[in-house]
């Protein structure tokens, strides 16, 4: 039987850096296996965005459809298949909830119900990458900070950390656990990727059948998508505390980021 890897989490945990390693090198990488990246899933991103605001049945049947139809669009042609899009698992949690996922097992159920009846069924297999849990919940609060418009965070970091951190993912992996007690999930934590011969992209190698050849072909996995510095991060949230209106708002956003790169490439010459 022939595998789907679906990479769907976790924010904040080298899953844009992963992404640019499967875009980057998928001329080599599609030998072996289709590759669906968050360009062709976005819409249904926006399903499951929905599904956090309004849990609502039709809703997941509007996600079911959609990935049937992803995957029977598909030319697999005896190749697994990857998906990696960590807006697929839910919305970015925002300290709000014990579980900070916690419409993923519905979620994963669907894809495991969509993959098993398929013509040739592809036998799921869930990646989560992990982090630190304070170190992520730092992340998630500077990435909010910094959006530039659909979210106002105005929480000082100490206290939104302190209530995500309080569960960090523990929860959703106990209730995948439970939930989905078949199915084969892999943790990769960052710490223990950065020291793999592949970095961030060591799952993958793994998951691919790649030759000598193939993998000494592969651009490396890049660094992208870090999250501002703190101080940076503490003049977001004080933006986002004034009465600016929304399009002032975002145009202060990118000047001051514009102005942190700048600022951060003087000092690495």
């Amino acid at each position: 039987m022939r595998r789907a890897l679906l990479h769907l989490g976790f924010h904040k945990t080298g899953t844009t850096s992963m992404q640019g390693f499967l875009r980057r090198n998928h001329g080599v990488l599609r030998r072996h296996a289709a590759i669906l990246l968050p360009q062709q899933t976005s819409e249904l991103a926006r399903w499951v965005w929905h599904l956090h605001m309004l849990d609502d049945d039709k809703v997941k049947q509007g996600i079911a459809e959609d990935i049937a139809g992803l995957l029977a669009g598909l030319d697999l042609s005896g190749r697994d298949l990857i998906v990696s899009n960590e807006n697929l698992l839910g919305r970015m949690p925002q300290a709000d909830g014990r579980d900070p996922y916690p419409h993923a097992p519905a979620l994963l159920h669907l894809w495991c119900e969509a993959l098993r009846a398929l013509p040739q069924p592809l036998r799921p297999t869930l990646l989560l990458t992990t982090r630190g849990t304070q170190d992520w919940a730092v992340s998630i609060h500077a990435h909010l900070a910094r959006k530039p418009s659909a979210v106002r965070l105005a929480e000082d970091r100490d206290s939104f950390v302190a209530r995500l951190a309080a569960h960090g993912t523990d929860t959703t992996l106990t209730t995948l656990a439970r939930a989905l007690p078949d199915l084969d999930i892999r943790l990769h934590d960052m710490a223990d990727l950065a020291t793999a011969p592949h970095g961030l992209a060591q799952p993958f190698m793994t998951f691919l059948p790649l030759s000598a050849a193939e993998q000494a072909s592969l651009q490396p996995v890049g660094h992208e998508n870090r999250a501002p510095a703190p101080e940076v991060t503490d003049r977001l949230v004080a933006l986002n505390r004034s009465d600016l209106g929304d399009k002032a708002l975002a145009d202060a956003k990118r000047a001051l980021l514009r102005e942190a790169s700048l600022a951060d490439r003087e000092c690495a010459r």
